[in-house]
């Protein structure tokens, strides 16, 4: 709308409030020799605002910042005051009228919003304030007076009238954009989408929410994404390879609490549980549960509240309710199968594990190493330390400060979160390596060497850890495999760290193999040098079945970081390969020296000589050529 088609009573307000500001601007704050006190005075020195504060700056914007008693306030060119002298900050007005104001309470600053009225429109005590810049929604911090977030710091939304649209309840400031915006529950610690207008549009039951096109894609707690168009409608939806249903806390505190406590909730393989049969007061032989494990079941033992006449149950003395302890067997992705105990309890822990009654008074053994393989052996019962489980602290393995913070919803959803990806770790390792057909020849070609094609087994892959030394390095190898995974999904984004203690199968013959993927020219990969190509490629250790079918991927290094006395290492991914000359005890850790060692040239060739040499660790005299020792 153009100025001259304007209203006469708007031309001479804009008028009125332009020559305002102009005389506002005219006016200087000046310090009175007898009071001591701040006034403001005209061009020709005579006092329009009367001295009487204790600090005074120049106006702008048709607004003066004054002092009284060590607090901030606001006047305006006629001196009234707009907004009292009672903060200790006092941001600019922006093009929407709105500024932030800042009261300290002891160490502690609360934010709040005034308009240029005067009008607080937010009170004054947030943790944060976020004002847009180009108008839309206010997004605060402040206390929930929600009866189950009562008190605790959360994010709301309030429109540019101060009127509330979403009442503290978010766990981040919400992000809107064309009318709607992603938030984060702080009862459920999932995400939702919502609406300018105070509707929730899609529940909080998502791990992750991207805006797709004019829709969105979801990321559930099953790993399952899925895509809604603008109407948010559903459309494609598909699961993530390798994810699993996850240990369901159930809204119980004791249930998430106990989560990962000792032997519980943990994914038990089928070498990790052994029937026990007292032969003596001291000892007991131990076989193979007989169960039917199928192809990548598992058993969990987990807390329930139990029925009545329940044997041997556990008290919460928080609650009085009493807990049993079962054990569910599950397929491999984690859904249900068949109550296997409906009642039991750990009974004491052993020096391998815990020892757990099980419905009908079977005694089982819960190995910790998933990988142990004995089928049947026996157990020395002295040394066993008795688990009183008269109680849920004492049979759990909890602590009362523990439980008693889960009773914060807050608190409880954020274990809610933990439990998800704890149990979901390594997900994105199902997915095989990505490679472009153009280049397939090409990889093969590079991928000549036996060392590409050696089948490592259990005791041949470790974990391990180095340490620089004056004269070398120490590499600690660790008697399992532990690989730390980086999860990161890009569509929705979401990511998520933690180890895994790789399961080597039934029979512990899944084997781990090298292979390389072409990656763009880069000083941070293994070049090609042996074939003319000067190709890029990054090292995949992959984990194959028994049968040989690619199972998944344990890391990706963009090279080999040393070579020497047998142990090839990977320093970035924590894995170290033992050549079988050299390779220990499959169940013992131990220490390398390695004088002299220098990181290996981020070469094939460098890679190559380093498998053909044995590492640099010469052959005792008369031995069989190792199985490194190979020539092309």
């Amino acid at each position: 709308m153009k100025i001259k088609n304007l209203p006469a009573k708007i031309l001479l307000l804009l008028a009125f409030c332009c020559s305002f500001q102009a005389a506002a601007q005219d006016l200087k704050p000046v310090r009175d020799k007898q009071t001591k006190k701040y006034g403001y005075q005209a061009k020709n020195k005579t006092w329009v605002i009367e001295p009487r504060f204790d600090g005074a700056s120049r106006f702008n914007d048709g607004f003066a910042e004054v002092t009284l008693d060590g607090k901030k306030g606001l006047i305006d060119a006629s001196g009234q005051m707009i907004l009292p002298a009672e903060y200790d900050d006092i941001k600019k007005f922006d093009k929407n009228g709105l500024c932030e104001v800042i009261r300290k309470e002891g160490k502690t600053k609360l934010h709040g919003v005034a308009d240029r009225s005067g009008r607080i429109i937010v009170p004054v005590d947030c943790q944060s304030v976020n004002i847009p810049k180009k108008g839309g929604l206010i997004t605060v911090q402040r206390p929930s007076q929600d009866e189950l977030l009562e008190g605790i710091p959360l994010w709301g939304v309030y429109d540019m009238d101060g009127q509330e649209i979403f009442p503290p309840q978010f766990l981040a400031a919400p992000s809107f954009s064309g009318g709607t915006g992603i938030a984060k529950s702080a009862l459920s610690g999932l995400t939702g989408v919502v609406s300018e207008q105070g509707a929730v549009l899609l529940p909080f039951e998502y791990l992750a929410i991207s805006h797709h096109g004019d829709g969105f894609r979801t990321l559930d707690p099953d790993f399952t994404r899925t895509t809604w168009n603008a109407d948010l409608l559903r459309g494609e939806s598909y699961r993530q390879p390798g994810a699993i249903i996850p240990y369901d806390p159930m809204d119980d505190p004791v249930r998430a609490a106990a989560w990962h406590s000792g032997c519980i909730g943990i994914r038990l393989h089928r070498n990790q549980v052994k029937q026990m049969e007292m032969r003596s007061a001291r000892t007991a032989s131990c076989r193979d549960l007989r169960l039917d494990w199928g192809y990548g079941r598992f058993l969990r033992l987990e807390p329930f509240l139990a029925e009545t006449g329940t044997p041997d149950t556990m008290a919460n003395p928080l609650s009085g309710e009493a807990y049993t302890l079962k054990a569910l067997l599950y397929e491999a992705d984690g859904s249900f199968v068949e109550e296997v105990s409906r009642w039991g309890y750990l009974e004491a822990e052993a020096y391998d594990g815990f020892i757990y009654v099980a419905e009908g008074e079977e005694r089982w053994l819960i190995m910790h190493d998933p990988n142990a393989l004995a089928a049947s052996f026996s157990l020395t019962m002295s040394g066993n330390r008795q688990i009183d489980h008269s109680d849920v602290y004492g049979g759990l393995g909890l602590r009362q400060t523990e439980l008693e913070r889960l009773l914060d919803p807050r608190r409880f959803a954020e274990r809610r979160i933990d439990i998800i990806e704890g149990d979901n770790i390594g997900v994105t390792s199902y997915l095989p390596p990505e490679s472009s057909l153009q280049y397939t020849r090409k990889e093969r070609d590079a991928m000549r060497d036996p060392l590409f094609h050696f089948p490592f087994h259990m005791e041949d892959v470790r974990s391990c850890h180095v340490r620089s030394r004056t004269d070398g390095i120490e590499v600690d190898i660790r008697d399992a495999l532990v690989c730390r995974f980086e999860d990161r999904f890009s569509d929705p984004y979401y990511s998520m760290n933690g180890e895994e203690c790789i399961f080597w199968g039934p029979n512990n013959e899944r084997t781990v193999r090298l292979s390389l993927q072409r990656v763009y020219k880069s000083s941070n990969a293994t070049v090609d040098d042996v074939h003319g190509t000067e190709e890029c490629y990054q090292i995949v250790l992959s984990l194959y079945e028994e049968d040989g079918n690619w199972l998944r991927t344990l890391g990706v290094a963009p090279y080999a970081d040393y070579a020497q006395e047998g142990i090839l290492v990977f320093e970035r991914l924590g894995i170290a390969l033992l050549a079988p000359d050299t390779r220990r005890s499959s169940t013992s850790a131990f220490t390398v020296k390695m004088p002299g060692a220098v990181p290996l040239p981020h070469t094939l060739s460098a890679l190559e000589e380093a498998a053909r040499s044995g590492f640099g660790s010469p052959a005792p005299a008369g031995a069989p050529a190792g199985r490194w020792r190979t020539t092309r």
